[in-house]
């Protein structure tokens, strides 16, 4: 990425800081670790704890976010780009109280994308996301440059990974590109389909030491998924899981990140004297 492409991406994080709008990177070394379905879920929950949410769906060619959202895109980057459609217009809403700009699914939205990825684009991407009080950027499994800007303003980087040595690795190797092209986010690591509560220790300590070790970096929090048979009906259902079974394993999971991104989504604890004066006082 040029130097120019760094400076607007470090000013736009500034602005953001400003503006109270908090961006969280969701990303993976590997695909298939369940990044989207994660994506659209801590979504869909911090929407239902009254903050307006934008789900950017950076797969090009890939993105299927509004699937899972129950969405049929009228229009993507695509038209932006090569329609010249207000960006405004790319803005999919959903019953969710979740917004979501997609790069589309098909083989000529990635090339479209590719092609045309430019300073401008991300400027307004940026400028348009600042009305929300989150943004969940979607993205792809792997390292691509056109979403560098997006680490470098990021907030939050939750890495979702499985416990299998190629995803580990994988999970690693992107860590350690991020931390080359000086990204500064706090790094989270979400560990998913975990079927053994013993295989969340092993893999913990591992990625906090290699990357401590390594990297110099720590990992700020470790959270654990563990697989949940009911996410295959919440897919069919292209209906996430949180909005429908709030009490599911998946559900409870994602709840307690949501939590942990941001204290502020936290429910309220009251103490003894606290519940006596909500009830009394008026």
């Amino acid at each position: 990425m040029t130097p120019k492409l760094a400076d607007q991406a470090e000013r736009l994080r500034n602005d953001f800081s400003a503006k109270e709008t908090k961006i969280i990177c969701i990303s993976g070394g590997k695909g298939g670790v369940g990044k989207s379905l994660i994506s659209v879920n801590i979504a869909v929950e911090i929407a239902k704890r009254g903050k307006s949410v934008l789900i950017f769906d950076s797969d090009a060619g890939f993105a299927n976010a509004s699937i899972l959202l129950g969405k049929t895109l009228k229009n993507t980057l695509s038209d932006y780009i090569n329609n010249n459609l207000p960006l405004e217009k790319c803005i999919q809403k959903t019953e969710y109280g979740v917004n979501v700009i997609s790069t589309g699914f098909d083989f000529k939205d990635w090339k479209i994308y590719q092609s045309s990825f430019s300073p401008k684009m991300v400027e307004d991407l940026f400028l348009l996301s600042k009305d929300n009080d989150y943004v969940i950027v979607d993205i792809g499994a792997g390292y691509s440059e056109t979403i560098k800007p997006f680490y470098l303003a990021a907030n939050d980087i939750l890495m979702v990974t499985v416990p299998e040595p190629t995803a580990i690795v994988n999970a690693y190797t992107l860590i350690k590109a991020l931390s080359i092209i000086g990204v500064t986010a706090d790094l989270e690591i979400i560990l998913n389909m975990v079927r053994d509560r013993s295989e969340v220790n092993s893999v913990e300590s591992v990625l906090r030491k290699t990357v401590k070790s390594f990297l110099n970096r720590d990992i700020k929090e470790f959270y654990t998924i563990f697989y949940d048979e009911q996410i295959h009906e919440s897919v069919k259902r292209q209906t996430p899981l949180v909005y429908y079974k709030e009490n599911a394993k998946f559900s409870k999971s994602i709840q307690s990140i949501v939590e942990g991104i941001d204290s502020n989504l936290a429910p309220k604890k009251y103490g003894f004297k606290e519940r006596l004066l909500s009830i009394f006082v008026r």
